[in-house]
């Protein structure tokens, strides 16, 4: 293109469109905003032919004008903006014609409007930076989409299938260049192929991996890429992705209002897919950068809301605090902080901004302990961090606000040499000033300079190298002999165990040589340095250490095919109770193993946390190997007991209780024993061998408090077991046991519970109503119901008796057939409403004056209501019904009812008083005697 054709404007309800017309194809061309005066401006960067400057007036509440002008080697486009602030637009380029939309304020999406879908991406992100902040989607962020570019189908023996095939395998091998010659040449080769598609999407990601250290460079040749995809295949599904990465591109290149115009393309467009959700964590970070407070913590408080569980939820809420500090809302924000610290130990090693704005906030708040504590963590976490000169900075804060200007001085002169250049040497500069004029200044002499020489036993080599990379890059920084002596460098560096300047050094090469040939030799030597660095930690039980070291270099473990490091990794998080962390590692190292590799605490660790997860088979398979390979090990018995409980889940009770006493023959420590004993017993309980399920519990009782600590649940386990056997007066003794330990509330009223029960069980009466008095008397609606309930059938079961004493009474009337069958249909509806949870059919088989239980009709409804919130399934069987007529409005039914909801089961035999108003039965008072208490009357 060499001049405009044709500039001109249509209005619609969400904006402004400006179309271009040029006399040849759009030229590559530079966007940017300026915020005094309000302009969005595109330059066309080609040669063109001199034109005088135009000025188009427009009616738009967007717009003012559009003027263009000529400038050397450039035409240039310019937008003048109405209102205070840039609007959001967006631009794409097809041939001949650039099309800008400018859209209107009050049409820009927001969170409010948008719907959570079914499905919700629960992957945990690969976090590429030294800090957890949201720094962009990666080329490959769409990992379900990246799979299916990369989907390899039955060879068919055509040129172009392997053609795409061995461009796949570049792709894979990470060779980002051959994958673009050679996706380019494919596309070329076969225009309208049938892998054109594919090709031109995963050629402008091999374009971004090619110019992943160079992106602002290239950003118009990366945009045009992708702009090139979406423009031949508009309807693909990899269109999201695609926006998602241009949105990215401008938001690295600076162009925040392009970068949110694709956001939000793909948040009313494409609400369904993959790229939803991290364009609207995007967009809010693009809103907090220009300092669009409100609208950012609006679009974080919706992926909260929205999309619990995820790792998106936890960075969004990082996010809010960040934001709340910055608008000096500090004890929101540490709030919010401190509960993800405390949802689980793990976030403050995976997501070290935490400790950094905890220790942001506590300074703030003038806790300066609290906040070197945290600021300390962070600076061990990511020490590579480019802000850390502040953080040092705040850390000598902490030290001068408590009058230790000994350690603050020390910081203050670290800062100066490390990062003369900054901005933190030039607060401690002036903090070291302000302390000099006061007098109080002691500068301590002979401080050691940061960097410490290599040991004298490889000053040679190292030198030598060094000297031969330095007149390399001074000539050519191509030349693979620089690769090759960085190489030699950090081996060297490794062989004195100098591990974090061989770190250093293989970053060196890696930044600057991504494609080198000595990639294979790199991650081998990598590895190597990375295990025996964590194997010193390891050896002097500094577990702490090994996990800040592996979120620090987090991309160097990326790189690496060694299972050993992820090992001494989990194991050092075992060490420290993480289990999630170490079953994570666990799992890294078990796909570089075979099965004769793996080692028993893998295979432990595994095998558990399939079981945990209800992958039986899959756990078993585990387990089997363990106790095949590893029958001495430590976990064997253990294992065996796992191999146990997955056999009495699936309902084979014979061979349960084989592995639990093949478990028992090791020698192990009492509270095992006794968890096992336990375990055991309720096998062989549940396969109807009594006597030894009672022997079996009684061995775990006299073993029980060793558990104290350990274990206090099996005190509960062997009152259960006790109970479920007919051995009330031990279940009492094993249940009180469990409350003199028990520190949760809840817990304890459930014992109490339990408790009474075994009262009620042994003829204790007056016990038992103590016990259930006691519960109705607490504030909790819940169990002070449920216990009234239970009182209410004692009293009844005594009033019963009494009845069943005197004389029988007249014989009853006898019953009409369609009263017969009315009343059976309102007990089917009452129960078929209750078991679907309908409330409101279920309490219209209740009668207005009904009252039962010590609740009237109104109160047994809210009764009901919460129940129906605490279980998911209820199911509830009836037989045995029998209808007995009073009169003519009045009748008594009896039936056996069997109830269970969730892990709840109870039965018994339920009596209904019945009255007739208006021609229609309905219930008027209910009563409930469980199977237990029968029998016992």
């Amino acid at each position: 293109m060499t001049r405009v054709v044709s500039v001109a404007t249509e209005e619609s309800k969400s904006g402004t469109t400006v179309n271009v017309l040029g006399n040849g194809k759009i030229p590559d061309y530079i966007n940017h905003t300026l915020d005094f005066p309000l302009r969005i401006v595109f330059d066309f960067c080609n040669a063109a032919d001199w034109f005088k400057p135009k000025i188009i007036f427009v009616e738009s509440p967007n717009l003012k004008r559009i003027r263009l002008g000529y400038h050397k080697e450039k035409i240039r486009l310019v937008l003048d903006v109405k209102g205070t602030d840039i609007p959001v637009y967006t631009a794409m380029s097809a041939n001949n014609r650039l099309t800008i939309f400018v859209e209107s304020a009050e049409i820009v999406d927001t969170p409010e409007i948008q719907k959570k879908e079914d499905t919700v991406r629960k992957q945990e992100p690969e976090h590429k930076g030294k800090s957890n902040e949201i720094s962009g989607s990666q080329p490959d962020s769409g990992i379900g989409t990246l799979e299916e570019l990369l989907r390899i189908e039955p060879d068919d023996g055509q040129d172009d299938t392997a053609l795409f095939f061995k461009n796949v395998d570049a792709y894979k091998a990470q060779n980002w260049s051959g994958a673009v010659e050679g996706l380019t040449h494919l596309i070329k080769t076969y225009p309208n192929g049938r892998y054109a598609e594919r090709a031109s999407f995963l050629l402008a990601k091999s374009y971004e991996h090619l110019y992943s250290g160079s992106l602002s460079a290239h950003f118009r040749e990366l945009k045009r890429q992708y702009q090139d995809a979406i423009g031949r295949f508009p309807d693909s599904v990899y269109v999201p992705e695609a926006l998602l990465a241009m949105g990215d591109l401008c938001y690295k290149a600076g162009n925040y209002y392009e970068a949110v115009a694709y956001y939000n393309l793909i948040g009313k467009n494409y609400k369904d897919s993959a790229a939803a959700l991290p364009a609207l964590m995007h967009k809010a970070r693009v809103l907090g950068l220009k300092k669009k407070s409100g609208e950012a913590l609006s679009i974080l408080r919706f992926v909260v809301a929205h999309y619990p569980g995820t790792p998106e939820e936890t960075e969004a809420k990082i996010k809010i605090s960040k934001t709340l500090y910055e608008i000096n809302d500090f004890r929101k924000s540490l709030s919010i902080l401190s509960e993800l610290r405390a949802a689980n130990s793990e976030n403050i090693y995976r997501y070290p901004q935490i400790s950094l704005y905890l220790g942001n906030n506590y300074y703030q708040l003038g806790d300066s302990v609290k906040a070197r504590e945290n600021l300390y963590r962070f600076y061990n976490s990511c020490p590579d961090e480019e802000m850390n000169h502040l953080v040092l900075t705040k850390i000598a804060d902490t030290y001068r606000d408590e009058g230790l200007l000994g350690n603050a001085t020390k910081i203050y002169q670290l800062v100066l040499t490390r990062y003369p250049e900054k901005e933190g040497a030039l607060i401690s500069l002036i903090r070291l000033a302000e302390e000099q004029e006061e007098g109080q200044l002691k500068i301590e002499r002979g401080i050691a300079s940061l960097t410490v020489p290599i040991g004298r036993e490889i000053e040679a080599p190292a030198e030598i190298y060094e000297d031969v990379l330095n007149t390399i890059l001074n000539k050519d920084e191509k030349n693979p002999l620089a690769q090759l002596a960085l190489l030699r460098i950090a081996i060297l560096y490794h062989r004195n165990k100098d591990y974090e300047k061989s770190l250093e050094t293989f970053k060196r090469l890696l930044k600057n040589y991504p494609l080198t040939k000595l990639r294979e030799e790199t991650k081998d030597a990598l590895s190597k340095t990375l295990e025996d660095m964590l194997n010193k930690e390891m050896k002097g039980a500094r577990y702490t250490n090994i996990i800040n070291i592996y979120y620090r270099e987090r991309e160097l473990f990326l790189l690496v095919d060694s299972p050993d490091p992820f090992l001494t990794i989990a194991r050092a998080c075992a060490k420290l109770n993480l289990a999630s962390f170490a079953t994570e590692m666990f799992a890294r190292a078990d796909s570089l193993l075979s099965d004769e590799e793996k080692p028993a605490d893998l295979l432990f660790c595994m095998g558990r946390d399939e079981f945990r997860k209800e992958k039986l088979n899959r756990a078993l398979s585990r387990l089997n190997l363990l106790t095949e390979h590893f029958p001495h090990d430590k976990n064997a018995p253990h294992a065996y007991q796992l191999k146990g409980r997955i056999f009495v889940k699936q309902k084979k009770y014979v061979p349960a209780v084989q592995m639990f006493s093949t478990a028992l023959g090791y020698d192990l420590k009492a509270c095992d024993r006794a968890k096992i004993l336990a375990d055991k017993a309720s096998a062989l309980a549940a396969s109807k061998r009594k006597e030894e399920a009672l022997n079996a519990t009684k061995e775990a009782d006299r073993l029980k408090d060793n558990c104290y600590i350990a274990y206090c649940y099996i005190y509960k386990e062997i009152g259960d077991l006790y109970l479920d056997l007919g051995s009330a007066k031990e279940a009492l003794a094993a249940f009180n046991g469990a409350l003199d330990v028990e520190k949760k509330e809840e817990n304890k009223i459930l014992l109490n519970l339990k408790i009474a029960q075994c009262y009620r069980l042994l003829n204790q009466k007056k016990n038992c109503l103590s016990v259930y008095n006691q519960i109705a008397s607490l504030n909790e609606p819940f169990w002070s119901n449920l216990a009234r309930e239970n009182i209410e059938e004692i009293n009844f079961e005594s009033e019963f008796k009494k009845i069943t004493r005197n004389p029988p009474p007249p014989p009853a009337l006898p019953i009409t057939e369609p009263d017969s069958a009315a009343i059976k249909q309102l007990i089917t509806t009452w129960q078929q409403a209750w078991q679907q949870k309908d409330l409101p059919r279920y309490m219209a088989c209740y009668s207005d004056d009904f009252y039962s239980r010590g609740l009237t009709r109104t109160r047994w409804e809210r009764y009901r209501a919460k129940i129906n919130g605490r279980y998911k399934n209820i199911q509830v069987s009836l037989s045995n019904l029998t209808v007995e007529l009073l009169s003519s409005t009045k009748a008594l039914t009896s039936f056996d009812q069997d109830y269970r909801a969730d892990q709840y089961h109870d039965w018994g035999k339920k009596t209904m008083r019945l009255i007739k108003k208006d021609g229609t039965w309905k219930i008027q008072r209910e009563t409930w005697l469980r199977a237990a208490e029968e029998k016992k009357g």
